[in-house]
């Protein structure tokens, strides 16, 4: 398959909006809507826990956590779109 006919990012992503992609990253990476996910980080203030916000793929928010990069990084490292409803279901081959 050439990368020709890969499904690319949608430019409105590229002016430094964020995706979620798994590691490791790299050509033919997917990269996915970003969903937050709350989590305990296991610090506390005045008694309560603290949580920090972790990447997940819209698409799979159960899967293993992903980073957080902009959308045209993503797209220059040869990031492909995922194609599911919850990410870029009208994502344009490059």
């Amino acid at each position: 398959m050439s990368t020709t006919s890969l499904p690319r990012i949608p430019k409105t992503f590229g002016a430094g909006a964020s995706v979620a992609v798994r590691l490791p990253f790299g050509e033919g990476s997917v990269a996915h809507r970003v969903k937050y996910d709350p989590r305990p980080n296991g610090r506390f203030y005045r008694g309560e826990e603290q949580t920090s916000l972790v990447p997940l793929a819209a698409c799979a928010p159960e899967d293993d956590p992903c980073v957080e990069l902009s959308g045209g990084w993503a797209d220059h490292q040869g990031a492909q779109a995922c194609t599911e409803d919850a990410c870029f279901p009208d994502a344009e081959p490059r």
